[in-house]
């Protein structure tokens, strides 16, 4: 199953966000729906697995964050 990786640092606080809940929503013709939730981890860090692959919406806490490819990695700043 293909996982990616989303690393959220919180700019106000300095640190990175732990226990923050991320989700993925793909939108496309042939892959549609949404990642289960993952929370990070203390290092900001989730490991989302996925079945569906492609551009991807990145949801922080129910906020879209921005787009990503998947599988793949990327770096949020709340």
């Amino acid at each position: 199953m293909p996982t990616s990786i989303i690393k959220v640092y919180n700019e106000s606080r300095g640190k990175w966000e732990s226990r923050a809940k991320v989700v993925l929503g793909w939108n496309g013709f042939i892959n549609l729906g949404m990642s289960k939730p993952v929370y990070t981890d203390s290092s900001g860090i989730a490991e989302v697995n996925h079945s569906s692959t492609g551009e991807a919406t990145i949801y922080i806490n129910g906020k879209n964050v921005g787009k990503m490819k998947t599988p793949g990695s990327k770096t949020v700043t709340l």
